[in-house]
Parts: C-alpha cells; structure tokens; sequence
C-alpha cells in the first residue's frame, strides 16, 4: 500500500471541550546530586523557597505527601507547591520563569526546550504508564499494523503522540502512515461509534466506552514499560544555582514513596483530598500506573535504555509533524549520568 504523509483531518468535535484527567493535555548534577547524595537533617533553611508546578495526576501526589508529613521542612527547605490545572499550564509558568520546576512528560521537556530555549533538567523520573494508556481500534483491526492508511484519533499537544509513535513503530510504522484526526479525548468514544475514526489514542474513562462500543486494545503502554514517563523537572540555570536543593527535594519525595508503601491508608487519603477524589478512585487510577523507585532511576534513564528509546521515537513523530524544530538527545537533559550509573551499582 502507497505510505502516507501524516494527514492532520480537522475534526467535528473541535469545539467539544475535554474534561480529562488534565496530566494528559498541552505539558548533569541535577539528577545525579539528587539520587546519589544524601541529606543532612540539619540543613539551614534555604531563603528562597522553592516553587514547584504540580498538576492533577497522582505521580506528582506524593509531593503532598511530603509537604504534609513536613519532609521538605526537615530537609531545610522552604517548598510552594503551585497546583495548576494541566500539564500545558505548568510548562507555560515554567516557560515564564514563574515556577523554579515542574512535573512534566518528554512532551512538555522538548517543547519547553524547542519553543522557549530552556534547558529542562530531569530530576527524577516518578512514575510510568502501565497499562492505562491505550490505542482502541474497531473490531477488523488486529493490531498495529492495521492502522496502516486508516484515521486515529488522538489529542493534539499531548502524550498520545507519544504512545501512538510506539505502537506504530512495533509494527515498523510511522506517523506518517496513518491519518491523525484532532480532537479532545471526550469527543472519541461519539466518533469512533459514527465511524469517523477507526481508532483512538485514549485512557479511562473514553477507553472503556470505546470497548463498550466493540472496540478492541491493539495497544497499550503495558507493552513499553518504562517508556511512558512522568519526571520532575528544573530549569538548567536553578540547578547551577541550587543544586543541593534540587538533590533534597527529590529526597523527600522519595521518602514519601517509601511512606506510602509503608503506610498506604495515610498517603492515599493525602493524595485523594489533594484531587478532590475518593480513595477508591485514587487506587482505580493508580492501577494503571507504576511509580519508580530511587533505585530504579538509573536504569530507566540509561544510555539505550527505555527512556531515551521513547524520547528518540517521539521526537521522531513530533518533528515530522512539524512540533518540533531540531532534534535532542536524552544527554541534553541530564547532568553526570555515569554519576547516576554509579548510584544504581551502590543504593
């Protein structure tokens, strides 16, 4: 069959608006001083506190966790925890200088590095996509392949780029073989029953109305562990600047992960009040995901590893639809990685 140049077919639901989750919307001493370092429990109080973008998805709750139980406070720092309503806005006030860091997806760090000039520092990866990240397609198609020539949905500005980029290149596809067809991710289930889209880029709810619908998984991001990341992030010049703060912030996170796991009651009744959700929606949305440990760090962030194999194939979708100006490597973005191997050989 003829490839395809990666049509972009307006849509008839633009103008519905999204109602998800909004941590999918438009989002080297650094990472190493963070994760190999300890803490001293005497550190001064630094002056100027620290003002860190969150946005509503649980890989960033246990920074809640941590302001709660007073962990930051006793790792000497003073921390505002800006609470925004979406990935875009937190990269936006991390574009303008009006956050000192943020949690973000590869999306927001090679936008934020492409449109604004910034170098984003990965401080530590927090959690990955376990399967509740997912390409729906109509009952004909078996899997990746099938999308071949065929229209998918999918949410401009967001990680299902990313997630689509994958599953297409385990089939030695692109972006550029299919017909992306925009629109919110509220909008999918109506299309896909009109049959309009033969698939869709999707996760809970829209994902369980398509299968409802007769839709089928082809994909998901189960499939590529790892590799659909949520990270903390500071701007490069804050980590020159404060680096030993940057190395305790992601200490006290790590140590509310380690409170959770212990004490799973207290962090997620935390965490749900953080979301305005019950705990048994807070468990059902974590279930898809997975967070990532202090020792897990250095292997997902590996030269080869599952994070720059998902950075390279995204980058390699959003630049041929023209997101993106140039190209970037994962070492752009991280700071004395041999440093962080050496952690991963002695936590």
């Amino acid at each position: 069959m003829p490839v395809h140049t990666p049509l972009i077919m307006s849509s008839p639901y633009k103008d519905t608006p999204s109602v998800l989750l909004p941590r999918r919307h438009l989002l080297r001493a650094g990472l190493a001083s963070s994760l190999l370092l300890g803490l001293g429990a005497c550190r001064r109080v630094s002056s100027e506190p620290i003002k860190f973008a969150t946005n509503p998805w649980p890989g960033y709750d246990p920074l809640y966790v941590a302001r709660d139980k007073g962990y930051f406070e006793e790792a000497g720092l003073a921390v505002n925890l800006v609470d925004l309503t979406s990935l875009g806005a937190s990269r936006r006030a991390f574009e303008r200088g009006q956050v000192d860091g943020c949690g973000a997806t590869l999306v927001e760090i090679l936008l934020a590095a492409d449109q604004a000039g910034l170098r984003p520092q990965i401080a530590a990866v927090v959690d990955y996509s376990d399967g509740a990240d997912m390409v729906v397609g109509s009952g004909g198609l078996a899997g990746p392949a099938d999308l071949r020539g065929r229209r998918v949905a999918i949410e401009p500005g967001t990680l299902h780029i990313q997630l689509l980029a994958l599953a297409l290149a385990s089939a030695s596809l692109t972006v550029r073989d299919v017909i992306l067809v925009p629109m919110p991710q509220n909008a999918m289930p109506a299309a896909f029953a009109d049959g309009l889209v033969a698939a869709a880029v999707c996760f809970p709810p829209e994902s369980n109305r398509l299968l409802e619908s007769g839709g089928r998984v082809i994909f998901h991001s189960g499939q590529v562990p790892g590799e659909i990341v949520d990270t903390l992030v500071f701007e490069g010049g804050f980590v020159s600047r404060r680096g030993a703060d940057v190395q305790a912030f992601v200490s006290a996170y790590h140590r509310a992960i380690d409170f959770m796991v212990g004490n799973p009651d207290e962090a997620h009744g935390i965490m749900a009040r953080r979301g305005g959700i019950s705990v048994e929606e807070l468990r059902a949305t974590i279930a898809g995901l997975r967070y990532v440990s202090r020792r897990e760090q250095p292997d997902l962030l590996a030269p080869g590893g599952p994070v720059e194999r998902s950075l390279n194939q995204l980058q390699d979708a959003m630049l041929s639809l023209a997101q993106l100006r140039e190209s970037r490597s994962l070492k752009d973005f991280l700071i004395a990685r041999d440093l962080v191997a050496l952690h991963g050989q002695t936590a």
